[in-house]
């Protein structure tokens, strides 16, 4: 019977609100496919779409209804949401992360769309025309299709999805939201890469303890889709990148092909590993750094200022080590991260053996909490599968 009763309600309210988002979201959707803004220059259109839907729906709402419905502040919603600054070279990192993270999606929409041709699916070709200049329609369109999906689908997604489910345990989290973030393009043609991305999105925000790589991440994808389809389109820099790489692979020998393509995504793959490896390392820097801020502040003036070398880094790393350990064992003690979990969490992944001390609170997961993450998920597959049938709308 436990089961049936809401046990944890910021992870209830996180679920009810993403319910809402989806909902207003297929709304605006089948809105905007019965035409009632073709009269519109379509970039214009497409603009006034993601600004109801990525600033209004998928972030405004979701931190403002959250925040009612738990009863939170601001200052405790953005800290919930992922909300906290990054070091230049955390920026930097995400930045070429972004990049890499293209090159995968290539590998991902390619593989996704030949699996769904063989089904029968079929592309659609149609496209809409502008009257705008050139360099006005590239603008509008890195700000509606790169800079908005950037912040506003993080923030539904990596920072109220998956700032709430992570206490019921990481690797569910991280798998869930990233779900949710594929299904949530309605488009069965976007959904098998936006997955991929979503779990990558996700260990980046966990290990990173911000949602500003995710973003970041996020939307220099988004862009390196942009400006390489207007260079091909209107010979910018790099314009013939894409067909040169394609008609090499063409001309070559199937074999070699291959090969060459696992060595560039092996490449690609091991890069991106560290990088995010890299936002954990920035991470730990940054909490070393507060730390070592804090301790000072807590003892100025007393007689420990003069029994601690605060200029010492290995004394402070000490410290810090046996303050977190302390945290740890504290959060076992209390049952907020029970010693079974633990081990799960460990297992004999790198990554989670680097992070054993960020572990955050676990608590069983009771169904009625997710309930509308299952709804949600329900509806956006129908919709994708929609999608899959007839077409996009």
């Amino acid at each position: 019977m436990k089961n049936l009763v809401i046990q944890d309600k910021k992870i209830f309210y996180a679920g009810l609100v993403y319910f809402i988002c989806i909902v207003l979201y297929i709304g605006v959707r089948i809105l905007w496919g019965t035409g009632i803004f073709a009269n519109i220059d379509p970039i214009i259109s497409d603009l006034l779409f993601s600004s109801i839907v990525q600033i209004l729906i998928l972030a405004g709402l979701p931190f403002l209804l959250w925040k009612a419905l738990a009863k939170q502040t601001f200052k405790e919603t953005a800290n919930r949401f992922f909300f906290k600054k990054i070091s230049f070279k955390s920026v930097l990192a995400s930045l070429a992360l972004g990049v890499l993270m293209y090159i995968i999606v290539l590998y991902a929409s390619t593989f996704w769309n030949t699996l769904i041709n063989l089904f029968g699916y079929s592309p659609s070709t149609a496209s809409a025309t502008t009257n705008l200049p050139v360099w006005l329609a590239f603008m509008i369109t890195i700000i509606s299709t790169s800079l908005m999906p950037g912040f506003c689908e993080e923030t539904a997604h990596r920072g109220m999805l998956l700032g709430n489910m992570r206490h019921n345990g990481l690797k569910r989290a991280i798998l869930i939201s990233a779900l949710m973030f594929g299904l949530a393009h309605l488009n069965i043609v976007q959904f098998g890469h936006a997955f991929v991305v979503g779990l990558v999105l996700a260990t980046c925000t966990f290990v990173s303890r911000s949602i500003f790589p995710a973003m970041i991440i996020h939307a220099t994808v988004n862009f390196c889709s942009i400006y390489l389809d207007y260079s091909s389109a209107y010979g910018w820099f790099g314009g013939n990148l894409m067909d040169n790489i394609t008609n090499f692979f063409l001309n070559t020998s199937i074999g070699i092909s291959l090969i060459l393509s696992f060595l560039i995504l092996a490449v690609v793959v091991v890069l991106a590993g560290m990088l995010i490896v890299r936002l954990y390392v920035e991470n730990k820097r940054s909490k070393f750094a507060e730390f070592r801020t804090n301790l000072y502040n807590s003892v100025k003036g007393t007689e420990m200022e003069q029994m601690v070398n605060f200029k010492d880094d290995l004394e402070m790393l000490t410290l810090f080590n046996k303050a977190s350990a302390n945290d740890l064992k504290e959060k076992i003690d209390s049952g907020k991260v029970p010693l079974t979990h633990l081990e799960r969490e460990l297992g004999r992944s790198p990554l989670n053996t680097m992070i054993y001390n960020e572990i955050e609170e676990y608590k069983k997961v009771y169904k009625l909490d997710y309930i509308f993450y299952y709804m949600s998920i329900f509806m956006m597959t129908v919709a994708t599968i929609a999608t899959f049938i007839w077409g996009a709308f």
